[in-house]
């Protein structure tokens, strides 16, 4: 994801092989109905991909799609955490907050994370709920790594980054429900606060 807008998941995904297509829709539909709400079939619809190219691309089926479009999902914020290394944890913050806001608008409200819809869905799809697991683990030690840089105490900055990630997700579930920026807007604001305070501490 981390070549595409921050608008849509989907944006772009046109100039893209079949196979990328796939996983890019599969990452917006997980977002918006969930892993057991998305079949193959919707997926190939949204991506225009061939019928039978679908067990071409991925031999494990429903399965391999979900996962792969999870670990997409999960590697856009992971880019933004990660390569932005010139900037403060209050900065990423506020950057993941302007992603969130512009797919949430842009979205009608209807988008949510791909990532925690991955990791609800174990009881049906428990590889999937392994990756998202995997990834929301990796976002929180990106945080804590950033946090650890600006001189905050290891054991601290890994208890204040796992504050931050639940944070957001669970203010975009809160947009989603108000159909409205205003929750994750003061959440991102009291986050980069309580970074910047940490930092300086």
């Amino acid at each position: 994801m981390a070549s595409h807008s921050a608008a849509s998941v989907t944006q772009g995904s046109e100039a893209r092989g079949p196979r990328e297509r796939m996983v890019i829709h599969a990452a917006d539909l997980i977002g918006r109905d969930g892993v057991a709400a998305t079949s193959i079939g919707d997926v190939i619809a949204a991506s225009s991909a061939p019928r039978g190219s679908i067990y071409h691309h991925f031999p494990g089926g429903k399965t391999q799609l979900m996962t792969e479009a999870v670990r997409y999902a999960g590697d856009f914020i992971a880019d933004r955490l990660g390569t932005l290394r010139s900037h403060t944890a209050a900065d990423a913050v506020t950057d993941i907050g302007d992603v969130w806001r512009r797919m949430l608008i842009n979205s009608d409200y209807q988008f949510g994370c791909p990532v925690l819809a991955g990791g609800l869905a174990r009881r049906t799809e428990p590889q999937v709920a392994d990756v998202a697991e995997e990834v929301l683990t990796q976002w929180t030690k990106l945080v804590a790594s950033r946090l650890v840089v600006e001189g905050v105490d290891v054991d601290r900055a890994g208890s204040l980054a796992n504050l931050i990630v639940a944070a957001i997700e669970g203010a975009v579930g809160l947009c989603q429900t108000q159909r409205s920026v205003e929750p994750l807007d003061n959440v991102i604001r009291e986050l980069a606060l309580l970074t910047q305070s940490v930092a300086t501490a």
